[in-house]
């Protein structure tokens, strides 16, 4: 680590993803704005992102231009819905109660979406949260709840491709948009990029979030002045005596920000990749975040039903996948326009809190095991390890007996326990090339998943 970074790859990519960020593994990602006032997409359409309203409500021949204009009407403009946005039901201590029962080590609300919207009261615009719709800062009200409750916050940042930003000449108020229908033909430009940095130094200003979470670059690390903005985010955090991380969003160049292999999909920039709605196939090298939404869309989508939805059992299938990977999950909510979370939305993040509960010491804090599936056992397995224990998490419940392969660099005769979480009995195991377990006598409640701690076993590569 460096006592001061400077604007250049090598210095950047001195710079360690510290070790809050890789142990925390579960994170709670918000989308909310005034998109969810008109809160739709069509789920089965192309673009089923519902915080893409103000984009798609001005294209011919979309799902949503036809629907804003039947109802709507063809004269309602994006901003006309700004007042319908009283957020009068929020709690952000409600909010953050429930992120942190669930197990959630950190919160990224979007701070500002493609529509150009700060969620706080920002200096540089009168467009804003605190002077229009909610009337309230909700980032400093937020991050405040989030932080009492021992969660980190972040505000994440869209502005790169803003499709809607009132104040500026051009196709949706973009001054550097050509043309309305191709993302490539924007092109920020010097007065678009002074903006956009100077609102994103006061969000970091103000706020100290403990990640940076860029989104959408549409142009390379000179043009977008990105390295400057990160080099003096790194040097204020140690200021502030804070670890922190960048994501891999913040340019277009995939010679790095950072200095990171080119093989590593950080390499267009920053500490950790950020598949979106994806994983990895294998354990990565690098560490990196997926993020997606319990349903389609990232905002609040009224025309979705419960099939679009994630049940508790694929929410906990998907996260015990990452994690074994090296990754973190980002899970997304989108509330609704008065501020409350669907209940669609937190039937599941309830199950995966529910789960961690008895199954948490699997997951936080672990590293990943030699390989992360099983490929010889009935049901599906994933591994992780964690402190002299590996934990072998069955995606199913695997009968009386389980053989598990957990890779032949371990040593397993080492084990002096093995213990079945969630129940207060130790089971038998036996060693032939692998573990083999007893669960005989065990009777255990449906769960989305059920994990066996072997403990004395040391990390060969560790």
């Amino acid at each position: 680590m460096t006592d001061r970074y400077e604007p250049t790859p090598e210095s950047l990519g001195a710079h360690p993803v510290p070790d809050w960020f890789d142990g925390a593994k579960l994170g709670i990602f918000i989308h909310w704005g005034i998109y969810a006032v008109p809160a739709y997409a069509d789920p089965a359409g192309e673009h089923a992102y519902a915080e893409w309203y103000p984009y798609y409500m001005y294209r011919d021949g979309s799902d949503t231009h036809r629907h804003h204009r039947e109802t709507h009407g063809e004269d309602t403009e994006y901003l006309d819905f700004v007042h319908d946005w009283r957020a009068e039901r929020w709690e952000p201590d409600e909010w953050a109660a429930f992120f942190a029962d669930i197990g959630a080590r950190y919160v990224v609300l979007t701070a500002e979406h493609h529509d150009g919207f700060p969620l706080w009261d920002s200096h540089y615009t009168r467009y804003n949260a605190a002077t229009m719709g909610p009337e309230r800062d909700i980032v400093a009200e937020l991050s405040g709840a989030v932080r009492e409750r021992g969660l980190r916050f972040a505000g994440s940042y869209h502005a790169n491709l803003n499709y809607y930003q009132p104040g500026f000449e051009g196709p949706f108020g973009h001054p550097d948009y050509s043309g309305s229908e191709a993302f490539e033909d924007a092109d920020p430009g010097p007065e678009y990029v002074d903006f956009m940095n100077a609102k994103h130094r006061e969000l970091i200003r103000r706020y100290e979030p403990d990640l940076l979470w860029f989104d959408t670059p549409q142009a390379d690390a000179d043009q977008l002045r990105a390295r400057e903005l990160i080099a003096d985010y790194y040097n204020q955090a140690s200021e502030w005596g804070k670890e922190v991380a960048v994501n891999d969003r913040a340019a277009t160049d995939h010679a790095g920000l950072a200095g990171h292999d080119q093989d590593d999909p950080a390499s267009s920039g920053g500490d950790f990749a950020t598949p979106e709605y994806s994983s990895f196939d294998e354990i990565t090298s690098f560490k990196w975040e997926a993020c997606r939404g319990i349903g389609r869309s990232f905002g609040y989508n009224a025309a979705e039903t419960e099939d679009h939805h994630l049940d508790a059992t694929e929410l906990v299938h998907s996260f015990v996948d990452i994690v074994s990977k090296n990754g973190n999950l980002l899970i997304n909510v989108g509330p609704r326009a008065d501020g409350t979370i669907p209940e669609l939305q937190r039937r599941p993040l309830e199950g995966l809190g529910a789960w961690l509960d008895d199954n948490g010491e699997a997951m936080f804090d672990s590293r990943p095991w030699i390989v992360a599936e099983d490929g010889a056992t009935d049901v599906p397995v994933r591994y992780t390890w964690r402190d002299g224990t590996l934990y072998a998490i069955c995606l199913a419940w695997p009968g009386d007996e389980v053989r598990l392969s957990p890779g032949a660099e371990g040593d397993y005769t080492e084990i002096e326990r093995a213990r079945l979480l969630g129940s207060d009995r130790q089971i038998g195991v036996k060693v032939r090339d692998g573990p083999i377990v007893d669960l005989a006598p065990i009777e255990m409640d449906e769960s989305p998943a059920y994990t066996v701690a072997f403990d004395g076993v040391q990390h060969p590569r560790v």
